[in-house]
């Protein structure tokens, strides 16, 4: 078994199960109406911002959702604004990839809501999207660097991740931003 290969199954894993752990967790329509139109604001939140490279607000939007209502509806949230908003950005073979990063994102959100205690604050909060920001693009660096082929070694990721920092940056300071203003709100 090939390393691609084993990334794309270990791809493939995160998505269906994270799906599947949603839908048996049997999520009240209340539930399932909230997911839909967080995931609808993620969605508008990339739309809108699409314009500046990399400053999206659907990071924050999955983190803030995990935080708020718990790891499987912040994975829900993460996960489906990326193929419903590449519907007019495009899809690719980085969708399957979005799709993970921010559902993780969402993940995040929930472990970070037990281990403050959901006491976090507007500055903590907006640095938690900042990071996240940064991890997520770790993770499509990453996906790069699997999906196109090549070298698969610490040597290519780390020069691939060196191109993209400054788009690594704008999103972790755009998400800061945009928790630092609509954060609590959010939540």
């Amino acid at each position: 078994m090939s390393w691609q290969f084993a990334t794309f199954a270990g791809l493939a894993a995160v998505l269906v199960c994270g799906f599947a752990w949603f839908e048996r967790s049997r999520p009240s329509s209340r539930l399932v109406a909230l997911v839909a139109a967080l995931a609808a604001l993620a969605v508008a939140g990339r739309l809108v911002l699409a314009p500046i490279p990399n400053v999206v607000a659907t990071t924050d939007i999955a983190l803030i959702t995990g935080y708020a209502l718990g790891a499987a509806p912040g994975f829900a949230v993460g996960a489906l604004a990326a193929p419903i908003s590449n519907l007019w950005l495009g899809q690719g073979p980085w969708t399957p990839w979005e799709m993970a990063g921010w559902g993780l994102v969402g993940l995040a959100g929930a472990a970070l809501a037990r281990v403050t205690g959901r006491r976090l604050g507007r500055v903590g909060m907006a640095c938690a999207c900042g990071l996240a920001g940064l991890a997520y693009g770790a993770l499509m660096d990453l996906s790069l660097m699997v999906t196109y082929g090549g070298e698969q070694s610490l040597d290519r990721f780390l020069a691939l991740s060196a191109r993209g920092v400054p788009f690594n940056v704008a999103h972790a300071a755009g998400n800061f931003a945009l928790a630092l203003a609509a954060g609590p709100a959010l939540v």
